[in-house]
């Protein structure tokens, strides 16, 4: 048996981040003979679990969106034998001196917003409208800047402060480099992926009834989507191969042939890449150079996350659901995970996540800002910290933001195909992920590979 017969697959998936293993779930399932090649020893990316000192972390805090009806509920009912369950998340809430107040989701709870002066309030009311009406006629009206959207009302320092920390939070970017349809689609008030006038009215009506009930938390923490995944593949047709790092792809007249790691070669008629897009041309030279050009303008933003393991339950922090901070100059997003889930931390303990986005290279000056940032809110947590756990990641492969387009999960190599959080700007973290693979098996029944 030659080599090339012997390492032959019917489809090579490239990483085994959550968007790697949802493909080779789908594929697998698809009756395709799968290799998957990671280059680390372990699988799930930023979708995982681990224990520390009795305290169960995720890797950064986690709220799965569009559990109802979104991508990640249609893999698990098309592909998945082994389901997760999930917690509703619970409600947002904005901490300011003290108070903890709902985030405001429509035009009544706005009103009651006391965190912002009565101006700020009709301003933010009007801004709102506005974007969501344009977005309703022409999507593309809304591709500029929030900051250049919002600017012409002339909103006070407090209210651009609270706007640029959810920009941030949705986007990875500041308000002057996010685009405005993210922020009104990562809030729910409109569809990303609808455009036209037709969904004028029925917007509008999100502002009196908008909620985050199809919103989610897995039972076990963010590992046990990665768990049902993998134990939902079928392990008579698929291979792992761990510590593996993919050196080049193998491509012959502009078609894909296989993939060569730094232990083997392997061959298939197509392949699946799920690393980062703007590492693709260090892999094969036959992409164009506009295309190239094009994914080195994908930006990454690294994020802090400081889990705090706390001897009792503390009451400031009783809710069910998660905060932002936006106060100073280190706003964190927050969540008291074993509110969700008792058995991430040990009885009668609390285990809270707070994370936040590194602007600085210096990661000893952020992790000490946010450590302030957070006895400051909170100065009773101080006194009750037992576990303090550093992590820095980077939450998205690309994070969403004006004038950079990410690439089509079909590539212009025929029968390469993209998946992750690079390759489409809908929503966020493993719904990104989820939208990103959908679209490409898409691509693959129309290209009649699968």
């Amino acid at each position: 048996m030659t080599k090339q017969r012997k390492n032959k697959y019917d489809a090579i998936v490239v990483g085994a981040g959550i968007s790697g293993i949802l493909s080779t779930l789908a594929l697998s399932k698809e009756g395709k003979k799968v290799l998957i090649i990671e280059k680390n020893n372990i699988i799930g990316g930023n979708c995982r679990t681990y224990e520390n000192s009795g305290y169960h972390v995720d890797t950064g805090p986690h709220a799965i969106t569009e559990l109802t009806q979104g991508p990640l509920k249609q893999l698990i009912n098309d592909y998945f034998t082994v389901v997760p369950r999930f917690f509703p998340i619970g409600n947002y809430f904005v901490r300011d001196k003290n108070k903890l107040q709902e985030f405001p989701l429509t035009l009544i709870q706005l009103a009651k917003f006391d965190i912002l002066p009565k101006r700020e309030r009709l301003i933010m009311s009007s801004a709102m409208i506005d974007a969501v009406a344009s977005f309703s006629l022409n999507k593309g009206a809304l591709d500029k800047s929030i900051y250049e959207f919002m600017k012409k009302y002339k909103p006070a320092k407090k209210t651009l402060q609270i706007i640029d920390t959810i920009s941030y939070f949705l986007s990875g970017r500041s308000m002057k480099e996010t685009p405005t349809w993210r922020i009104l689609g990562g809030s729910g008030y409109i569809n990303e992926n609808i455009k036209g006038k037709k969904n004028h009215l029925k917007t509008l009506i999100k502002f009196t009834k908008n909620d985050y009930s199809s919103q989610g938390y897995p039972l076990g923490g963010i590992q046990s989507i990665t768990d049902c995944a993998v134990n939902s593949i079928p392990k008579n047709n698929t291979t792992f191969n761990l510590n593996e790092e993919t050196i080049s792809l193998i491509v012959e007249n502009n078609v894909i042939k296989g993939v060569r790691t730094d232990k083997d070669v392997y061959y298939s008629d197509f392949v699946i890449y799920s690393g980062f897009m703007k590492n693709l041309p260090n892999l094969t030279k036959e992409l164009t150079e506009d295309y190239t050009k094009e994914l080195a303008k994908l930006h990454q933003t690294k994020s802090l996350t400081i889990w705090l393991g706390l001897k009792k339950k503390l009451q400031e922090l009783s809710y069910i659901g998660s905060e932002i901070y936006f106060s100073g100059n280190t706003p964190y997003w927050a969540i008291p995970v074993s509110n969700l889930d008792a058995h991430l931390a040990p009885k009668n303990k609390q285990l809270v996540g707070f994370s936040t986005i590194m602007k600085e290279d210096d990661q000893e000056d952020k992790i000490n800002e946010l450590r302030q940032t957070i006895f400051t809110a909170i100065p009773n947590i101080k006194k009750n910290i037992e576990l303090e756990h550093i992590q820095i990641t980077i939450p998205e492969k690309a994070a969403v933001s004006t004038g950079v387009k990410f690439p089509s999960p079909k590539s212009p190599i025929k029968n390469l195909y993209l998946v992750g959080t690079d390759t489409d700007m809908r929503s966020m973290g493993i719904t990104r992920a989820s939208y990103s693979v959908i679209e490409a098996l898409k691509f693959m029944k129309e290209d009649e590979v699968i």
